[in-house]
């Protein structure tokens, strides 16, 4: 199209002060011998088993894209080791953690060609590429996991100093464990570790409470850049708040592994707090949005508000989760944490009132920390549950995008239209104290499929265009990857895009590092 055409060359033009070198051929043998002289034989995987491990997106249909090896760093020095290694001999390196990514971030795409064409591993011969294929630019998987350690605690200060390969339920633990009745708050995936947390800049159940990745929770980051030089994003500064210089920290939180590899975190922590579960149903979606808001604008303070619609209900009582099923309507899961017991059945009794005027049933309190925990282990069982409805051989697409509260409602309604168009089966669970809602998009697989189905893409597709209608975003907290690149022009822009890859080309000149991911190399979104 003329208008796309007139884009592409506007894209050019701002960003081509800064083309991009050229890359040097990649030569595999002399990375290879530089890494096996570089790191012990612990450190550095090649065999098929691990390789394929590292290739597997979580969730994905696409059969495995191994790396040609997976280094496993202990320490920021072997970052820096085989960045300049990399970047020497022309290798792809995708930074990697708990892999529990949704969009592809670590999955190879220009860079290996599939399994059977892979290197062979530790075998005579594993400098050659397996017969079949070639690979253009060997890829180098930088798995953190290792660097897993609570480097320090500053307990006064609510801070603690961690490695990217420590996990947030990893980091709660290790605090109860030692007494300290201190938190990280923000809940991903479970596995999620703290590089990818940043990397992705996510969120889950606990945001409408304590926010995203992207508020202050991540205070500083040691990042090691593509000329294997190390920074830290605010120097020796742990401060509660400073205005010294730009604020690059968040260059880096949501860049997905794209701008720099984060080898070390200072995070702010909370305290414990008392907390409790409840939940009710409401005969509407836009019944339980105006229940939401009023909590919200009465000045109660949930740290997590969470819908599931009756059909995620119906799912959730066919896994018998609960002793009792619950009504197959739209269901409002709570949770309230507050200094006491008191003030959180001060703040439940005013949500009683307000949820009976928005017509829900009786508002159930768990009665204690079992039924609080039973409660939310429902809630958090949801991806599971919901295969149910499809039975054996289910397959899902989980979409994530984010509105406007005020849209909620609006979404919800329109978006059933289209999955009554569509003839699948897409159940509703939303953060609904922020807007970000999440349909699976559920089918029946078949055998040795390796794409989804057209309706399935298309659905997904219709989904994204109505959230940007609504003034919402393609990815409310599982960030871009490869599967949301298609809708950053529509929703960011081109002058924005340009200034995203000025600055990809100034912190990775040799398009080394996790590339094609968050942005297309040639400026290929779509307008929608």
């Amino acid at each position: 199209m003329a208008h796309s055409s007139a884009a592409q060359q506007r894209l050019a033009a701002l960003s081509s002060h800064l083309s991009r070198p050229t890359a040097r051929l990649p030569d595999w043998n002399g990375a290879l011998a530089a890494l096996e002289a570089t790191f012990p034989a612990d450190q550095l995987s090649l065999d098929a088993a691990t390789r394929e491990a590292h290739g597997q997106s979580w969730g994905s249909l696409l059969p495995p894209s191994p790396p040609a090896a997976v280094l496993h760093a202990q320490t920021t020095s072997d970052v820096v080791a085989v960045v300049r290694i990399a970047t020497r001999f022309g290798i792809v390196l995708i930074p990697t953690g708990g892999r529990t990514a949704l969009e592809g971030q670590f999955t190879p795409t220009c860079c290996n060609p599939p399994v059977h064409e892979q290197w062979n591993g530790v075998v005579p011969g594993r400098r050659q590429a397996a017969t079949g294929g070639t690979v253009p630019r060997p890829t180098i998987h930088v798995s953190l996991s290792r660097m897993n350690q609570v480097l320090q605690l500053h307990e006064q200060d609510f801070q603690a100093v961690v490695g990217p390969g420590i996990g947030w339920q990893g980091l709660n633990e290790h605090l109860a464990a030692k007494g300290v009745k201190l938190m990280f708050p923000v809940d991903p995936a479970p596995g999620s570790e703290f590089g990818g947390m940043a990397g992705v800049a996510g969120s889950g159940t606990n945001a409408v409470g304590y926010g995203t990745l992207r508020a202050e929770w991540i205070q500083s980051m040691q990042v090691v850049l593509m000329d294997g030089s190390v920074i830290r994003t605010k120097g020796s500064n742990r401060a509660r708040k400073s205005t010294t210089g730009w604020d690059t920290g968040r260059l880096f939180l949501g860049s997905e592994g794209t701008l720099g590899i984060i080898t070390e975190l200072t995070i702010r922590l909370a305290p414990v707090v008392p907390l409790k579960v409840a939940l009710t149903s409401f005969p509407s979606v836009a019944d339980a949005v105006t229940a939401v808001v009023e909590i919200l604008g009465a000045g109660l303070t949930p740290t997590s508000l969470e819908l599931l619609d009756g059909t995620s209900i119906r799912g959730l009582n066919l896994a018998k989760l609960l002793p009792d099923a619950l009504p197959e309507e739209p269901t409002v899961l709570m949770r309230f944490s507050n200094p006491s017991e008191a003030v959180n059945r001060a703040s439940l009794e005013a949500v009683a009132t307000i949820v009976k005027r928005a017509g829900a049933r009786e508002l159930k309190i768990a009665k204690d920390e079992k039924e609080n925990d039973e409660l939310w282990k429902a809630r958090k069982s949801q991806y599971w549950s919901q295969q149910l409805l499809i039975g054996k051989g289910c397959r899902t697409l989980i979409t994530d995008v984010c509105v406007p509260i005020s849209r909620l409602a609006e979404f919800v309604a329109r978006s059933e239209v289209l999955v009554q168009r569509s003839g699948l089966v897409a159940p509703i669970v939303a953060h609904i104290g922020d807007g970000n809602v999440h349909r699976a998009i559920l089918w029946k697989g078949k055998e040795g499929e390796v794409e989804r189905p057209k309706e399935v893409e298309l659905l997904a597709k219709a989904l994204v265009k109505l959230a940007l209608e609504l003034e919402g975003t393609c990815a409310g907290e599982h960030g871009i990857g490869l599967t949301k690149r298609k809708y950053l022009r529509r929703e960011l822009g081109d002058g924005t895009l340009a200034l995203m890859r000025t600055v990809k080309r100034a912190l990775d000149p040799l398009g080394l590092l996790n590339p094609d991911k968050v942005l297309f190399p040639e400026g290929e979104e779509e307008y929608m």
